[in-house]
């Protein structure tokens, strides 16, 4: 009987796609919606290892799914996180500077209705601006990564089991008869 095909090289080309889909401004939105980019790149790494089966294999079980859940999920954390710090090193915080623009202008907003005093919509902005410089800070890049370590397997085994769920072979129900 053959041996399963190998997972590492599935959790690698997953584990690189959730980090791009994670990290990259603009696409990183779609993880807004209950992290659906680790989701799909879970639902990604059932699909990619269930097309190296072939006939004589051992059958495709859900402990396939969730090593290549966990495996993808630990590889997308460190790849997110190493884009984050290179797009920040390169091209500086372009999420947060705008994120900064738009409570900026909501803020002001808010004053002219009179709905808030001036200098509280300053303070405010201060606030906003001083959580932005610190996240470039090492700590917080830690502590992100820390986080995806956690969150990323969670959501990427969840996605395999369903990738699982859908791609697994269907077997009919032995015939009955007499």
């Amino acid at each position: 009987m053959l041996e399963k095909p190998n997972k590492l090289r599935i959790a690698l080309i997953c584990g690189v796609a959730i980090g791009a889909v994670s990290a990259v401004p603009g696409i990183s939105l779609i993880n807004c919606c209950c992290c659906a980019g680790v989701w799909l790149g879970g639902v990604l790494a059932m699909y990619l290892y269930k097309q190296q089966f072939t006939e004589g294999m051992p059958p495709l079980e859900s402990s396939d799914a969730l090593m290549l859940g966990l495996m993808s999920g630990i590889i997308g954390a460190f790849t997110a996180t190493i884009i984050n710090v290179l797009i920040l090193a390169i091209i500086g915080p372009v999420e947060q500077e705008l994120v900064k623009s738009i409570v900026g202008k909501l803020l002001d907003r808010v004053v002219e209705q009179g709905a808030l005093q001036s200098d509280m919509a300053d303070t405010m902005k201060d606030q906003v601006d001083q959580s932005i410089r610190e996240s470039g800070r090492l700590s917080n890049i830690f502590g992100s990564l820390f986080m995806a370590l956690i969150i990323y397997p969670i959501f990427s085994i969840l996605g395999a089991l369903l990738g699982f769920a859908i791609f697994r072979p269907k077997t009919l129900p032995p015939s009955t008869m007499a």
